[in-house]
Order: structure tokens, then C-alpha cells, then sequence
């Protein structure tokens, strides 16, 4: 169920899997970039705090070294603050942006983010990324129940 859509962006709560997603489905500039992520982490607050994001990139550049910084030095600290723990986020890549997730800035980036209380990962498909983000939540002790 879609809980925030426009055209260029939706929204949704998997409760079954206590996954939020988010998919771009198109390239936005910065600040409506940073709107998308302001309500992920109001979604997430209503879902339970949920923490367990998979973010669909493949129809959007890479974010660059502004937004990294944003996310870095104010948004994932103002997350882990109010979801009262880490985010999990799974990063779904396509090919064409293969070079870019895999360079030595994004590495620093992800490296820096690790140590801020956000544990981000890269997947080519998004049922490796859901396990992954399934397997965080058993560790953490908050798998949802089985409806």
C-alpha cells in the first residue's frame, strides 16, 4: 500500500516484512531529494520507528557529494535519533550505476555512515537486498510475526 506517491517518487510500508521502501522514478535536484528522505523518516516514525529500508536508485543518479554530506552530518544522525537505533538501508543499483557505487568515495561515504548508526548496503536485486535487510531485523530482535 502506497503511503506517499508523486511522479517522481512512492512510498510504501511493507507490514508483513517491516520494510519501508522508497523508489525514485525519476532524477529530482537536492532539495526535493532531501523532501523524499524527510518523508521516509516520517513514514518510518509512523510505522513503529521502522528502520529496515530498501531504497530503489536505479532510475536516479547516485546521490553526489552534497547529499552525501547532508545524510552523513545531518540527516542520519536526526534518524538514529528519533528511531531509537540504527537505520538498515538496502540500496537497490542497476548496471549503469555499477562504477559509481563501487568507487572509492561512495566506499568512504558508506564507511562514514557505518559509524554514524546507519549500515548501508548495495544489491543488484531486490530479493537479496529484502533477505539482507530480514536477516538485520532477526538479529536486531524485531522480526515481525507472520500474519
Amino acid at each position: 500500500m502506497s503511503i506517499y506517491s508523486t511522479g517522481a517518487f512512492s512510498l510504501d510500508y511493507r507490514a508483513d516484512l517491516g520494510i519501508l521502501i522508497g523508489r525514485w522514478l525519476q532524477a529530482l535536484p537536492p532539495p526535493a531529494l532531501q523532501g523524499t528522505y524527510e518523508a521516509m523518516l516520517a513514514a518510518a516514525k509512523a510505522h513503529g520507528n521502522c528502520r529496515f529500508w530498501l531504497l530503489d536508485l536505479r532510475r536516479r543518479p547516485l546521490a553526489g557529494p552534497d547529499l552525501n554530506d547532508w545524510f552523513r552530518t545531518q540527516f542520519s544522525p536526526q534518524v538514529a535519533a528519533t528511531l531509537d537505533g540504527p537505520l538498515f538501508t538496502a540500496y537497490l543499483a542497476g548496471p549503469h550505476q555499477r562504477l559509481a557505487a563501487e568507487s572509492a568515495e561512495m566506499e568512504l561515504h558508506l564507511r562514514r555512515a557505518a559509524s554514524l548508526d546507519s549500515y548501508p548496503l548495495f544489491y543488484d536485486n531486490e530479493a537479496d537486498a529484502v533477505t539482507w535487510l530480514c536477516d538485520q531485523q532477526e538479529r536486531a530482535g524485531v522480526r515481525p510475526r507472520a500474519v
